[in-house]
């Protein structure tokens, strides 16, 4: 298409842009990335912790031989009108890491949300790593692309055994309480981030831990990401992405859950002498994981989000729904006062009858 001109070009004026300037960066050298809108939180735990059913529960277990060792991978549930997986293991030779990722999975496990349950674990199976052929399930060899993927794959697989993701299209309290569905992204501008070194001489780590932040409407500050660069266990790559998107929940509370689970994960021969966060005096950690939650932790309380216990300063919208497990599991009989069976150990069953003794729980007497 031409545009034909009929008189002489006697003036002329530049065109301006009046395109919205782009806001997602505050404009100043200490600029963070900006959040423009983030939802409410109304997220339910089915179980605040793991349920104890006297009787025991049911597991189903899968085996990974992965280049550096073999490990198993344990799916609990509980019959509670319907099979509900609610717990993960590894066991075995696990990579470094696996074991805090497998309990912080259990608590997305104990949720109401299974669409949350189902986004974190098909995040974790496109976890990058050294890739190799496991056997699934069915028999069929697949690839997969770390130690961890085949972690959330067989988890993912187990879930789908039970019908875990039958209800998907019910209510998602976890999935609308994200402030963005994907990791937000900076432009050219950047966004400035907390960093801190870890270094744990007994296990040889030596990284560097970054916290990707960005401010919200209300102008708070907020930890939004999570990632390592240096020398550490590929495996810890895994944890990082499972918090990173714990970190995108609006309620601080429900990260802060995660933080304090894996407060205590013990690693044999990891523990090591650190600086308290914050504090001039060193103290013990039980592994390089447990610092680093440590770490978050403590830039939590720095930035106000949670006060010297971990506790959150603002209102927590998270909730505990009633444990119907707990409340319909058979009642551990009350102890009774006598002495102890020595034929099956049954602590004060024993009583005297007759002069006899005669335990209450096998039958066994002195007299016969």
């Amino acid at each position: 298409m031409s545009i034909k001109i009929n008189s002489k070009i006697k003036t002329y004026s530049l065109a301006k842009d009046t395109a919205k300037p782009n806001e997602s960066f505050i404009p100043e050298a200490d600029r963070r990335l900006k959040l423009g809108m983030v939802p409410n939180a109304t997220a339910l735990l089915r179980w605040e912790k793991r349920p104890r059913p006297v009787g025991g529960n049911p597991a189903w277990t899968y085996m990974v031989d992965a280049p550096n060792g073999a490990f198993a991978v344990s799916v609990g549930h509980i019959e509670n009108g319907h099979a509900s997986p609610f717990e993960v293991w590894v066991m075995g030779e696990a990579p470094r890491g696996l074991s805090a990722l497998a309990k912080s999975v259990s608590m997305d496990m104990r949720s109401m949300d299974r669409a949350w349950l189902k986004k974190k674990l098909e995040s974790l199976a496109k976890c990058p790593g050294q890739s190799f052929v496991m056997a699934m399930p069915d028999g069929i060899n697949v690839r997969v692309p770390s130690e961890v993927a085949a972690f959330a794959r067989l988890v993912l697989w187990r879930c789908n055994e039970l019908n875990a993701f039958a209800d998907e299209g019910g209510a998602m309290p976890l999935i609308e309480a994200l402030m963005s569905k994907r990791e937000p992204k900076t432009t050219t501008e950047g966004t400035l981030s907390w960093t801190v070194d870890v270094a744990n001489v007994g296990t040889g780590d030596d990284f560097v831990l970054f916290l990707k932040e960005a401010t919200l409407p209300n102008g708070q500050r907020r930890p939004f990401s999570i990632w390592l660069a240096g020398d550490y266990p590929r495996s810890l790559d895994g944890l990082c992405k499972s918090l990173s998107l714990d970190m995108r929940i609006v309620d601080v509370g429900w990260v802060l859950r995660k933080l304090d689970q894996i407060a205590d994960a013990a690693e044999g021969m990891g523990g090591f002498m650190a600086q308290v966060p914050g504090k001039e005096k060193s103290s013990w950690y039980a592994s390089t994981v447990a610092y680093i939650a440590a770490l978050v932790k403590h830039r939590f309380k720095v930035l106000g989000l949670c006060d010297e216990r971990g506790v959150p300063t603002g209102k927590t919208i998270l909730s505990v729904i009633e444990n119907v497990a707990h409340r319909d599991a058979p009642r551990v009989a009350e102890p009774l006062h006598g002495g102890d069976c020595m034929e099956c150990g049954a602590v004060g069953a024993v009583r005297n009858e007759g002069g006899c003794g005669t335990c209450g729980v096998c039958g066994s007497s002195k007299c016969s």
